[in-house]
């Protein structure tokens, strides 16, 4: 099997899982929907938990790449951080693999390797990319010193927050009326930043 083709079944997969939740989709169902035989899947995944934790790091690998190109840049302290956060909203609110928050804490608990995959896939090189960016600022002077594992919660507190709000009531008509994405995530940005400035 491809990559690509790989990659098409995780995206098929997430949308089974979105759509039907952990329990609710079968590996009979995944095969069906690629057009690939039970024993295809099974080779390449070994079991549904191993699919699942295949769905749950797909997508966020290319917000990844995308925040060490952000890092990496030579723009200021403040826009990396920006950018940054622009990409960790997207991903985690409006992208489908950011959607499955929710999923992930619900099989988290009996598949213990999901919850490994998504923390060393994900969140890990997340925070130490973010990290960098302060790092940064702090060697400029922008940012001040700051708790690395507090940064991160107050970084990733609210965008968790709003996409698991989302998705509680996604069938709310004014749902964004009550969960507006973007001035939200100003509001965040710009408080963020503010407790980053050194004082004065």
């Amino acid at each position: 099997m491809t990559k690509d083709r790989r990659a098409e079944i995780v995206e098929v997969t997430t949308g089974l899982f979105l759509d039907s939740g952990f329990a609710g989709t079968s590996m009979s169902a995944v095969a069906r929907a690629c057009g690939i035989t039970k024993a295809t899947l099974y080779h390449h995944f070994p079991g549904k938990d191993d699919l699942f934790a295949a769905c749950v790091t797909h997508g966020y690998a290319e917000a990844l790449d995308r925040v060490q190109e952000i890092a990496a840049s030579d723009r200021g302290p403040e826009d990396k951080l920006r950018e940054a956060m622009e990409v960790l909203y997207d991903v985690t609110i409006c992208s489908p693999v950011g959607r499955m928050s929710p999923l992930i804490a619900e099989v988290a608990q009996a598949f213990p390797n999901v919850a490994r995959s998504f923390h060393d896939g994900y969140v890990a090189p997340q925070q130490a990319l973010i990290a960098r960016i302060v790092e940064d600022g702090v060697a400029r002077g922008t940012f001040r010193e700051i708790d690395h594992k507090l940064l991160s919660h107050v970084l990733m507190g609210p965008i968790v927050t709003l996409s698991l709000s989302r998705e509680m009531f996604v069938d709310f008509e004014d749902l964004d009326d009550h969960f507006p994405i973007e001035p939200l995530k100003q509001g965040h940005v710009e408080m963020l930043l503010q407790a980053l400035r050194p004082p004065g």
